[in-house]
Formats: structure tokens, sequence, C-alpha cells
């Protein structure tokens, strides 16, 4: 299957979704921080501050509010309490209309039969709550990034799993849990361009868990930004990763800051990945069909996984942002970053873990990721270790 001449960004970021960190994004509001951690259980956090206005036109997001009572989780990623959660994704401004701002505006509805889509600026993102919530289309100027149904059946556009996979798999099969994967998932839609959606609870290895999934526009930046949400619905703690796989064309070219020594040969067919300008980069070309499947993995400090797709009209960049995870951190037998190609090579997963933290009864333990999509200029060196590539991610990412 060809691909489209597209470059993708993806950018994450780790957050108690408690709040447990102070960070403010425009047009939202600052999320509270965590409580200190005590025998007796943690103290109130800290109120957020409040969020900036992002375009004019557009309103400032409210203070986050403090977090609740709770146990700190590690590194103090996750915390139990309700408190700081506007912050992190409630965000007033976030949607609406940029009336005299000159930025895009969010185009209504949202709601579009079984589909909601947010779109701005040439970008769509289409949410099918049907199926477990997963990202079915992400568009710029009309040219798609993700696979479909005619790529594969079952792994399609982009969806979040729980890690480590040994919670779940069945020796001999892969078939992610349906209530987590492909279930319905109870969705309420705001204006704002904030899709909240929830799944039922599941169980896996006995963690009882509800996962949820916030997407809301970010006009300022024109991003989507993404907080996944693992509820811990049991009576006692465990461990437990967000997995976010994102299903691309094949016969596009990879690349991430370099971290350790990447493991490349999980299944038959070994990866090739080539290191140049401080960067790994792995051109999906290199994949031989009709000699298995193939799969990599390994940490990164920067913190994105950047897929230049190409396309006739000029390739795009999609690009997922998010705060690095160390090799330490990550779910046992799997890596902060990893990628996957099928074989008979329809599709490319790009694939990040969150670290492997303890979440206690009641609290939730949020993973925040941001996805920018950038049309490259014609002509723009698309090769192994390009300073163009390099700095359109940066520039995209605002860095």
């Amino acid at each position: 299957m060809k691909a489209p001449s597209l470059v993708l960004v993806t950018v994450f970021a780790t957050v108690a979704c408690s709040g447990s960190e102070n960070g403010v994004t425009p047009g939202a509001g600052g999320a509270g921080q965590a409580g200190s951690l005590t025998s007796g259980g943690g103290s109130a956090g800290n109120a957020g501050s409040a969020g900036t206005a992002p375009l004019a036109g557009t309103s400032a997001g409210g203070a986050g509010a403090g977090g609740a009572s709770g146990t700190a989780g590690q590194g103090g990623t996750t915390t139990a309490g309700s408190g700081g959660t506007a912050g992190a994704s409630g965000a007033g401004g976030a949607g609406g209309g940029g009336g005299g701002g000159g930025g895009p505006s969010l185009v209504l509805p949202i709601m579009r039969g079984e589909l909601d889509v947010l779109e701005f600026g040439g970008l769509s993102f289409a949410v099918n709550p049907s199926k477990g919530a997963r990202v079915v289309s992400l568009k710029l100027d009309g040219d798609e990034l993700l696979t479909d149904t005619t790529a594969n059946p079952n792994y399609y556009g982009s969806t979040l799993w729980t890690s480590p996979a040994s919670d779940w798999v069945v020796p001999g099969t892969f078939v992610p849990p349906p209530v987590v994967d492909s279930n319905p998932y109870t969705t309420t839609v705001a204006d704002a361009g904030v899709i909240t959606a929830t799944s039922a609870t599941s169980t896996a290895n006995g963690k009882q868990f509800v996962v949820s999934k916030i997407f809301h526009a970010d006009l300022a930046h024109q991003a989507i930004v993404i907080d996944y949400g693992l509820k811990n619905t049991g009576a006692a703690p465990f461990r437990l990763s967000h997995w976010e796989v994102t299903r691309v064309f094949p016969n596009g070219l990879m690349f991430f800051p370099t971290g350790g020594t990447p493991k490349l040969d999980f299944l038959k067919q070994p990866v090739q990945v080539q290191q140049a300008a401080g960067y790994t980069w792995y051109d999906n070309t290199t994949h031989k069909m009709g000699q298995g499947e193939a799969k990599a993995g390994t940490d990164s400090p920067g913190g994105f996984i950047a897929q230049v797709a190409p396309h006739q009209t000029g390739d795009l960049l999609f690009i997922k942002a998010f705060s690095p995870v160390g090799a330490a951190s990550a779910p046992p037998d799997h890596y902060p970053i990893e990628f996957y190609c099928n074989d008979p090579h329809t599709y490319v997963e790009l694939e990040d873990h969150s670290s492997y933290d303890e979440i206690a009864p009641g609290a939730t333990y949020t993973r925040t990721v941001t996805w920018y999509v950038r049309r490259l200029p014609s002509g723009t060196d698309r090769s192994v270790g390009s300073a163009a590539l390099i700095a359109a991610a940066m520039s995209a990412m605002g860095k």
C-alpha cells in the first residue's frame, strides 16, 4: 500500500491527573501540585495557576484546583485526588471562535454522525467513540496520515493499550482487551473543543481500572492535546503504564533523539536503523516484504517521535511529543519508544510508553501527548540526518 507523502510529529508529557505538575498551557489552567507523602496519606495539593488566553477572542482557562490528600506515586507522577484536572485538560478558551485573533477557529459541530471531529486551520482529527474512542483519522488539507481498515481490519488508526502486555496477552495470541481497545466508550462533547471518553471497567492480571481519553484542540499551537487516564478502581495499588499505538502508512521516515542502545530484533525481521546528527532514523523502505514482522525499541531523551509521510503535494511531518521516560522506568519487557512494521507491509506503528508507576486505589495516572502535523516545503531534504527535518520538528514544537 503506497504511503501518502506526509510528515508527522507527536509530542508527549506525563502528568498526574490530579495535578502533580505545575505546567500551564495556553488556554488551560495550571495543574495543582501533588500533595506530599506522609504515613497517614498525602497532604492536600496546591492550586494551579490560571492559564493565559492563547488567541484574541478566546478565554483563559481557570486555575486548577488543589489535589486532594493521597499517596504520591513514583516520581510524583501519580496522585490520588480529584483536584487539578482542569489544569491538565479542562481548557477554557481551547476551542471557541478566534474572533479577531487572526488564528484558526474550531469548525462546529464536533459531533458528526458516529464520529467526533476537531477541525481547524486545515487540520481534521476524528474519534470514533463506538470503537474504543479510537482516533480514526488525522488529516491536513485532506491528506490522511492514519491507516484505516483496508490496511488491517483490527489494527488501524491510533489507540491506547496498557503495558506490560504480559498483563493481558494469552500465549500464542495477541488480542488487546476489547473493553480498552474496541468496545464503546461513554463520551461527552463540548463546543469549546473538548471530547471526553471513558471506558467501562477493565481487569488485567488482577488490576482493575478505567481508561479515560480527553482530546482537545490547541488552537494557539495548531495541535491536538490528548490526556490519557488510568484510574485504579480496585482495592489495592498496582503498577501500570500507558501504551499509545499509532498506525501510519508504510515507506515513511521516522526519527527521534538517540538514547541508549536499541533492541532491533524483537520479531523475525530485524529493524534497520541509522544514527546521524544525534538522532536515530528508521527508513521504512528498508523493510523487506515477505520476511516477517519487525519490531524495535529504545529509550530517547528528546520526548518526541517524528514521522515523515511522502505526498505529491508536499510531504507531511507528524510529531508525537511527550515527557521522556528513561529505560529503567519502562514497563517490564518494553521500551519507552517502540516501532513495529507488519508483514505484508501495510502499516507501521509509532508506539510510546509512560513510566511504570504505582497507582493507588481511587487515583488516576495521566499521560499527556501532543500531536502536531505540518506540511514540509517542496524540495525539503528528507534523507537520513536531514538538518531541515530536524529544524522543522523543532519549529513545530516551538523549540
